[in-house]
């Protein structure tokens, strides 16, 4: 081959390649761009919503030693009941007042903007229990409702956003768990339920809950969110609900876990730590009441409480990435579980009546043959 010939095809040669790997390249960064504009989401604004924990339409119903962090409110409603047993700290109760009512019309746009989020990942399967979730948008598919059974992570750091679209309700299961990794933090997790959501017993959950209608926070579940619901009742019993605060910024804190709990029943609670700089690690100093344990990495309380009745002192530590530390004075009190006093139904109500009624009639029989002997 002449040698022109030969360098004329080497340079074509040469430019095809660069052309081919300018080519990879460009598509590697549109890739790249794509993905951090799918992941880089900035939190729903919930506005003065924010500061409540416990936000509904209709009512407030507590049952037992419910510890609520932050503001309880209802509006347009006005009945909260249930406090005492149950606690609020670090907030107030709200029945249909200015601050009630302003928080509600914050909620009705904060949904609105969670349910908007465009280029969500469609959730193809009717429980994500089991899965770890990277940052992003989610929205149930085919399947209008979406459930949770096990464990469910979601991975990743200090400035993550997760936001669930749900079109119908959210269920999870008994002693199901919502985790965070990797510095993901609950004030960044939001769910948008079209419908009602409800959290088994003894569940850990993380995150805001926006819901069309009602929440329902089964025994001895635990929060570290906000259950808010735009129209419907919020119900709570025998749980602990943290208010997650704002994303970022302030000083370190930790809060204590449920101060109440029976023996030979399963407790769930957890320590809660806010500010400073995620990702963090939990401890006590001072036991735990017999047969509770504590989780360092997610700061979750389970275990079924053993021994006798007793209160158990001790303190509540954090620890985050920059060396920062809170500490919290606590105790549980472990009582003897509350045995309920077996009762009629109305059937047997009516039964019991009806033999009542007979016997006394053939009392009055007898006594009145006897009167005329």
């Amino acid at each position: 081959m002449p040698m022109p010939e030969r360098a004329r095809m080497g340079r074509e040669y040469r430019r095809s390649r660069t052309l081919q790997l300018l080519n990879k390249l460009t598509l590697l960064l549109l890739g790249v761009t794509f993905s951090v504009c799918l992941q880089a989401q900035l939190p729903v604004n919930l506005g003065s919503a924010s500061t409540f924990s416990v936000l509904a339409g209709s009512t407030v119903t507590n049952t037992g030693p419910t510890i609520v962090n932050g503001d309880v409110g209802v509006s347009p409603g006005t009945a909260v009941t249930g406090f005492p047993p149950g606690t609020v700290v670090g907030g107030a109760i709200h029945s249909a007042d200015g601050p009630a009512g302003t928080a509600q019309g914050d909620l009705t746009t904060a949904y609105v903007d969670a349910a908007g989020r465009p280029t969500p990942t469609i959730i193809l399967v009717p429980d994500i229990g089991g899965q770890t979730l990277p940052a992003g948008v989610y929205k149930t598919g085919s399947t209008d409702s979406l459930g949770i059974t096990g464990i469910l992570r979601l991975a990743g750091n200090a400035n993550s956003v997760f936001i669930f679209q749900i079109a119908s309700t959210l269920t999870t299961a008994s002693i199901s768990q919502v985790i965070l990794q990797g510095g993901a933090r609950a004030t960044n997790v939001f769910w948008q339920v079209g419908s009602s959501a409800t959290l088994g017993t003894n569940s850990i959950f993380n995150g805001t809950i926006l819901a069309q209608a009602s929440i329902t926070i089964t025994t001895g579940a635990a929060l570290n969110g906000r259950a808010l619901a735009r129209t419907g009742a919020v119900t709570l019993d025998t749980n602990t609900v943290v208010n997650p605060g704002l994303a970022a910024g302030g000083p370190l804190t930790v809060t204590c876990p449920l101060g109440a709990a029976q023996l030979g029943v399963p407790y769930t609670s957890f320590l809660v730590a806010t500010g400073g700089t995620p990702p963090y690690t939990f401890s006590t100093t001072g036991s735990l009441p017999p047969g509770l344990n504590l989780d360092a990495s997610t700061g979750v309380v389970t275990g079924t409480p053993t021994g006798g009745i007793a209160s158990t002192a001790f303190a509540a530590n954090a620890a985050d990435s920059a060396a920062g530390r809170a500490t919290n004075s606590c105790s549980i009190t472990t009582t003897v579980a509350f045995e309920r006093i077996p009762t009629l139904s109305t059937w047997g109500i009516g039964v019991l009546t009806l033999l009542l009624a007979g016997y006394a009639v053939q009392f009055i029989r007898k006594a009145h043959l006897r009167s005329t002997l």
